[in-house]
């Protein structure tokens, strides 16, 4: 069953107003989260195609079960997501202006010091051109044999200048390649529960799609997270997912893949048949549940936390966003049952 492209009927009380009018709201609402969501990813490719995502769902889970509570979550969740895009937006800008100065000033750098080196290089070659004019009107050869001796040794140091001129620049060169692999790994880690984010599960994703391989998603998602934050705040909930990916990690092979997707959003990637699958999610899923303990200014406070969780098997030919969607599709019909 795929979400619909079109909302579902509205669901509103008594005393709602007109029917009509709703949906004609409801469908400009869904329409502008359409348009927020392309904006966002044309703005910034890199950090909006997370924030793109999201939004889609957000519509979808609205048009599957639009009513007044599910119009003023989503209008919350529009809100959250929007704030975390400009915050990551800023972030991505500020530090890619930073990565282009200080490269444009090496390069800058190193332009001046070959350029000073140069001219020196072109005076002194035309005093040695000049003395060896004199000599040869001089006739005089022990003068001339000298300076043969110094302009081999001014040509030996033009080239030890230059060798050493290029061991600078390379280990410059290396030194930026670090910095580049660092920032290439701390990019594909969450840095608030340490596994793999968003952008390196698309990668895996699309990996074992291109090598044909067998493999399942899990797509986990917390119960009453929310209420947590509100009950025993933002600390509180971060540690909670600090604990949970933990927990993920260690129970999935090596070869297997975890991943938190976003918010209180987990996946997983299981290399095995849709069986096994199913079972390992009930085993992780079990583990996941049981009560957290987290400690805040000197007290414990234990925290029990329900886990919905969506399984499904790549079919021959299916996008990674297919499986993904119909992964999610998943997930929510488990989190929110319908008769």
């Amino acid at each position: 069953m795929s979400l619909p492209d079109r909302p579902q009927p509205l669901e509103t009380g008594p005393g709602s107003g007109d029917a009509a009018g709703l949906e004609a709201a409801l469908e400009c609402y869904l329409a502008s989260i359409l348009d927020i969501a392309a904006t966002v990813a044309n703005l910034c490719p890199d950090i909006g195609a997370v924030c793109h995502d999201q939004l889609i769902r957000l519509r979808s889970r609205v048009a599957y079960h639009p009513s007044l509570q599910t119009l003023e979550e989503s209008r919350t969740a529009l809100h959250s997501e929007l704030l975390d895009f400009s915050g990551k937006a800023r972030e991505y800008n500020n530090a890619l202006a930073g990565d282009v100065a200080k490269a444009l000033a090496l390069l800058a750098q190193n332009e001046s010091a070959v350029a000073v080196r140069n001219d020196k290089y072109i005076e002194r070659l035309a005093r040695f051109v000049e003395q060896m004019e004199q000599v040869a009107r001089s006739g005089d050869r022990a003068l001339a044999a000298g300076q043969a001796v110094e302009l081999r040794g001014f040509v030996e140091s033009m080239e030890q200048d230059s060798r050493d001129a290029n061991a600078q620049i390379q280990a410059k060169l290396a030194e930026f390649q670090n910095k580049l692999r660092e920032v290439e790994f701390l990019a594909s880690i969450d840095p608030l529960t340490g596994v793999a984010n968003r952008r390196e599960f698309d990668r895996q994703l699309a990996a074992r799609i291109e090598a044909d391989r067998e493999f399942c998603v899990l797509l986990f998602d917390l119960n009453t997270f929310q209420r947590v934050n509100y009950d025993h705040g933002h600390l509180c909930g971060d540690e909670i997912l600090k604990q949970l990916g933990s927990r993920l990690s260690t129970n999935v092979r090596p070869r297997d893949f975890v991943c938190r997707w976003g918010g209180d959003e987990f996946a997983a990637i299981l290399e095995c048949s849709l069986a096994n699958a199913q079972a390992r999610a009930e085993e992780i899923t079990r583990v996941l549940c049981t009560p957290y303990r987290v400690v805040l200014e000197g007290r414990e406070i234990p925290v029990n936390i329900g886990v919905s969780v969506g399984v499904v098997e790549r079919g021959v030919g299916e996008t990674a966003e297919q499986v993904f969607q119909r992964a999610d599709e998943a997930m929510y019909r488990q989190k929110t049952p319908r008769s």
